[in-house]
C-alpha cells in the first residue's frame, strides 16, 4: 500500500477528532469550528475536505462499516466452504467491545431519524451488512445463492445485534451470553 497523502492524513485526523466530539457532545452540539480547532485544521481547509458534517459522518460510517464487515474474512470462508470460518465471522461481527462505537452508532441512528441524508447513509450500511450476513447464512446452508430464508435469518441476526448495541450502550448490560445463545440458535437452524 502506498503511503497516505497529506490530504488523506488530514482527513483521517478530522474524522477521528469528529468521532470523539460526536460521542462526547452529540452531533448537534458539535460544530465544524470545534472540529477544525481540535483537528488543528483551518475551517476553510476542513470545508474543502468535507463540505458538511454529513460528509464527515459518511466518512466515519464508511470506515466503521469496512472494519466491522470484515468482508475479506467472510469471502475467504465462503470460498473455502469453511463452516467454522463462517460461524466465526458471524459470531465476531456483533461482539466488538467498542463502547465509543456503540455510543456513536446510537448518535448516528438518532440523527438518521431527523436527517434524510444521514438516514440514506445509515440504510445503505444496514443493507450492505444485511447482504453480508445473508451470504453467510446461505453459505452455512451450502448455497452460493441468497434466498428469502437467508435474508430472514439475517434480519433476525441484525435485530439481535442492534438490540445488543442498545443494551450495552444505554443500560451498560452484559448481554453477551444471551446474544451468543440467540445467534447460535440461528446458526443451529441452518443444519
Amino acid at each position: 500500500m502506498p503511503p497516505l497523502t497529506r490530504r488523506e492524513l488530514r482527513q483521517n485526523t478530522i474524522t477521528e477528532v469528529a468521532r470523539r466530539l460526536f460521542v462526547e457532545n452529540g452531533f448537534h452540539a458539535t460544530g465544524i469550528a470545534a472540529i477544525a480547532k481540535k483537528s488543528r485544521v483551518a475551517v476553510q481547509q476542513l470545508y474543502r475536505d468535507f463540505p458538511s458534517k454529513e460528509d464527515i459522518i459518511a466518512a466515519i460510517v464508511t470506515v466503521d462499516c469496512e472494519r466491522i464487515a470484515d468482508q475479506k474474512t467472510l469471502n475467504k470462508a465462503l470460498a473455502a466452504k469453511d463452516r467454522a470460518g463462517i460461524i466465526g465471522w458471524l459470531v465476531a461481527t456483533p461482539c466488538r467491545k467498542d463502547e465509543e462505537g456503540d455510543r456513536l452508532f446510537l448518535e448516528i441512528a438518532a440523527e438518521a431519524s431527523r436527517n434524510e441524508r444521514i438516514n440514506r447513509i445509515f440504510l445503505d450500511v444496514r443493507a450492505r451488512m444485511s447482504e453480508n450476513v445473508s451470504r453467510a447464512f446461505a453459505g452455512l446452508m451450502g448455497s452460493d445463492v441468497v434466498a428469502d430464508e437467508h435474508r430472514t435469518l439475517a434480519q433476525a441476526f441484525m435485530i439481535i445485534s442492534l438490540g445488543s448495541v442498545c443494551a450495552r450502550a444505554l443500560h451498560k448490560e452484559d448481554v453477551e451470553p444471551a446474544r451468543d445463545r440467540l445467534i447460535h440458535c440461528l446458526i443451529d437452524g441452518t443444519r
